[in-house]
């Protein structure tokens, strides 16, 4: 069943395509990941075809876990497993976030869905799902994830933002 979420906003960018390919831009990444308090990004799997561009990334996080998950993970820390798969003619990031604890009990997929919103506007709709398959505390870590998500989603959007402003926008 799960949680759901979506967030929507507008970037200041000269073209959806150029927002899209920022989430697979190494420099773009590492603004975030520092952001996010995300160490260690590396790269498992990437396949750009004239299609698609799918890439898997293993990150970790440098934040400690609240005290009802750690036991579940080892040394307290988690890391992930991240994958993106951007359907170019439909201007989507199809994302799938699976956490590395509990034998895949834990995802989290969603799409971004990129259009052109105005003169060197896009829109950016981020909507998924976050599913918790732990009995008696499914409820609890997705309601807790998503507040994760609503406290950091302005900070990434900024980041993303001065980051186009620094790299698309200045031409």
């Amino acid at each position: 069943m799960g949680t759901q979420f979506s967030f929507e906003n507008v970037f200041r960018a000269p073209s959806v395509p150029d927002v899209l390919a920022a989430y697979f831009d190494p420099d773009h990444l590492a603004t975030q990941d520092k952001v996010a308090e995300l160490v260690g990004r590396e790269v498992v799997e990437d396949v750009n075809t004239d299609a698609t561009r799918k890439t898997t990334w293993r990150v970790g996080s440098q934040r400690e876990l609240p005290f009802y998950v750690r036991p579940f993970v080892s040394g307290g820390r988690l890391s992930y497993l991240e994958t993106m798969i951007w359907r170019k003619a439909d201007n989507a990031i199809d994302l799938v976030v699976i956490p590395q604890i509990l034998n895949g009990r834990v995802k989290i997929e969603a799409v971004y869905q990129l259009s052109d919103a105005g003169d060197k506007q896009v829109r950016r709709k981020y909507s998924g799902t976050v599913t918790v398959d732990i009995r008696l505390l499914s409820g609890k870590i997705e309601k807790g994830v998503l507040a994760e998500f609503e406290k950091g989603m302005p900070a990434m959007t900024k980041c993303t933002q001065d980051w186009l402003d620094r790299t698309c926008n200045a031409r």
